[in-house]
């Protein structure tokens, strides 16, 4: 082999192995992303059926502030749909309802208990029906406000 045909094919070969670098990376690209959109599936379904099951009752199936316990509460629960309109920049406020949610006690007295005290809080809740598995109930109550998220109008 000459100098010539060495030289020639080592620029050939370079190409080709980022190319394969490249096409190896779009592929694990490809392969996580269905994943992490069947994680997100589940998520929001987790989050779903928390929803029903705790939240429905008062909020309503749709979030709309009108389940059947709501006419006997003393304060009407908030329409969930608009939360993220009713922000001044437009965006969900997702650390906001998560600290109603666990019952945040940086909040004030009134807030703790998911506003004014017709609410329980549910972190807790979360946390004893999750077998005391704080990591558990952490999680559930993320999904519960990824699904709080989804139905934004």
């Amino acid at each position: 082999m000459t100098t010539h045909q060495s030289r020639r094919k080592t620029p050939h070969r370079q190409p080709r192995i980022a190319q394969q670098a490249a096409l190896a990376v779009l592929v694990a690209l490809g392969a996580a992303t269905p994943s992490w959109a069947a994680d997100q599936g589940a998520a929001l379904t987790q989050g779903h059926a928390d929803y029903l099951i705790y939240c429905a009752s008062c909020h309503g199936a749709q979030g709309q502030g009108d389940g059947p316990v709501s006419g006997s509460l003393k304060n009407r629960p908030p329409n969930l749909t608009y939360l993220q309109q009713q922000e001044p920049e437009g965006k969900f406020p997702y650390q906001r309802v998560m600290n109603i949610i666990q019952g945040n006690p940086d909040y004030a007295q009134s807030y703790r208990t998911h506003g004014p005290a017709d609410m329980p809080v549910w972190g807790k809740v979360l946390t004893e029906d999750s077998g005391d598995r704080e990591s558990v109930a952490k999680a559930r109550v993320r999904n519960l406000v990824e699904y709080i998220k989804s139905i934004q109008k």
